[in-house]
């Protein structure tokens, strides 16, 4: 184990040349005995920075420009935050560099830690960079992925253009049977919760009432439904029902339940889904190999993953499966079987996550480590060739801190088979109306400028703010329907 003290000049960028560090050198520790990894920036002009970098017996000093075609704005708040994202950019590359040279490893993405590659691809071509050539040279992203990121952004042409009256709706259900050992999301168990979600499930149908307030008022236009979660088949039937016919006053071709765990789909549910206009679902198995479901706490069998996705198949849903590289236990072989297995039922969205260890999960509570990057890269290149020969194409992807091997999530279609909804959320081009405990809204203007207005994540704290969250809410989309920019908080 090789532990780095690490400390750099630059606060406020702290935390992202931390998660290249980490790549590197998973054991970090902060003003603590250690070999120290040294990043000062020095300015030495308005568009001119040096980065002086030292660990051990190895020092180095990198001189960068900033892009001017980046920083051309006329709103000067806009212009300074793209100033400071050029200068954290250009150093975290100098830092990934250095990195890479003396430890002689390189990773996939080089020096992007964001979640959003595709939406830094997309700025850049808007802005007549060459893209490919910025994303190899300059932030020294792989020439496989880089192919990967044209071929998505690619893909999304068609749906990228949104009307700034275009909104997204979501709804978070974060309650689930029980507790997956990587999960980290804040989502209640249903047996310890069961005397709130009667409650929660009132107030939820009348923010979603609410939002569709919200809508009308406002001449907007809904784009997609996306109730997720947690599991939002958790609930029992009357209180699926409630807010499965709530959601379905928003007029949308695209309706999407994250239906998710095996276990808590019946052909009671899937009936609603299908009354009240559900278009998309999802039936996630994680893997096909049973002893990796009862390692990882799902308490569901294979068997169960082909029988309710057989039952699915008697409606009219196109249907998502998600698969999870790297859980633990499990080699390349049982990856390669689930993909196989996957591929073989033919849904119409496949999602090739690979696992992150984030904290609140018990895999990072029990110290479980995913360094095998080898292996990570094999799992994730395997999914890549088999689901694009079986006639898929990736459509969406995103990141996470501390996912094996630096790699990705990436959400693969069938032609004409994308969800919007998923799109919209990864670049950040439509306005979103969210409900529910956690559930973050979004209101962007011309690309330039997002602001968020957060509901409570506990489902205890959210039930009582009652009429409180759509008070805000309201005031928060009519502000912004006016440009009076300002954010607003539930206290």
């Amino acid at each position: 184990m090789i532990e780095v003290n690490f400390y750099t000049n630059a606060q406020e960028f702290e935390n992202e040349y931390l998660d290249i560090v980490r790549a590197f050198y998973p054991h970090v520790k902060i003003d603590e005995s250690a070999d120290t990894l040294e990043l000062n920036l020095e300015k030495s002009s308005e568009y001119e920075f040096h980065a002086k970098i030292s660990f051990k017996d190895k020092a180095k000093e990198y001189r960068y420009l900033l892009e001017k075609e980046f920083l051309e704005e006329n709103d000067c708040d806009c212009r300074q935050i793209k100033y400071k994202a050029q200068v954290k950019r250009h150093s975290k590359a100098a830092l990934y560099k250095f990195l890479s040279e003396i430890t002689g490893e390189k990773l996939p993405y080089g020096s992007l830690t964001g979640i959003r590659p595709t939406k830094l691809f997309h700025e850049t071509v808007e802005k007549g960079i060459d893209a490919e050539k910025y994303f190899l040279e300059v932030l020294d992203v792989s020439r496989q992925k880089v192919s990967l990121i044209k071929n998505i952004v690619e893909n999304q042409k068609i749906y990228y253009k949104v009307a700034e009256n275009e909104v997204d709706i979501f709804v978070n259900i974060p309650i689930c049977v029980s507790r997956c050992v990587y999960c980290s999301f804040i989502s209640a168990q249903l047996d310890k919760i069961k005397k709130f979600v009667s409650p929660y499930c009132d107030l939820l149908v009348k923010e979603i009432q609410g939002s569709q307030e919200i809508v009308k008022e406002n001449n907007l236009k809904v784009r997609s439904v996306y109730i997720g979660g947690g599991t939002p088949t958790s609930l029992d039937n009357e209180n699926f029902q409630r807010v499965i016919r709530a959601c379905s006053a928003f007029d949308v071709k695209e309706f999407t339940v994250e239906a998710g765990r095996p276990d808590t789909i019946t052909r009671e549910k899937l009936d609603i889904m299908s009354k009240y206009g559900v278009t998309r679902i999802s039936i996630n198995p994680q893997t096909f190999n049973q002893r990796t479901l009862d390692a990882i706490g799902r308490s569901h069998s294979v068997e169960e993953i082909y029988s309710v996705f057989k039952m699915a198949r008697d409606y009219d849903f196109d249907i998502n499966m998600d698969l999870i590289a790297m859980l633990p236990g499990e080699n390349v072989d049982d990856f390669k079987y689930s993909v196989d297995c996957a591929i073989s039922l033919q849904p119409e969205n496949i999602t090739v996550h690979t696992l992150a260890i984030k904290k609140g999960s018990a895999l990072k509570i029990d110290g479980y480590e995913n360094g095998e990057w080898e292996k990570a890269v094999a799992m994730v290149d395997y999914a890549y060739e088999s689901v694009k020969s079986a006639g898929y194409e990736p459509y969406y992807m995103y990141k996470q801190k501390y996912m094996s091997g630096n790699l990705e999530n990436v959400g693969y279609c069938k032609k004409g088979k994308a969800c919007v909804y998923n799109i919209d959320i990864m670049e950040e081009i439509s306005s979103i109306i969210a409900n529910g405990a956690g559930g973050i809204s979004k209101r962007i203007f011309d690309k330039n400028r997002l602001e968020r207005l957060a509901d409570p994540k506990g489902i205890d704290v959210y039930i009582q703010r009652d009429k409180a969250l759509i008070d805000v809410k309201k005031k928060f989309f009519e502000q912004c329907s006016k440009l009076e920019i300002k954010r607003f908080a539930l206290k």
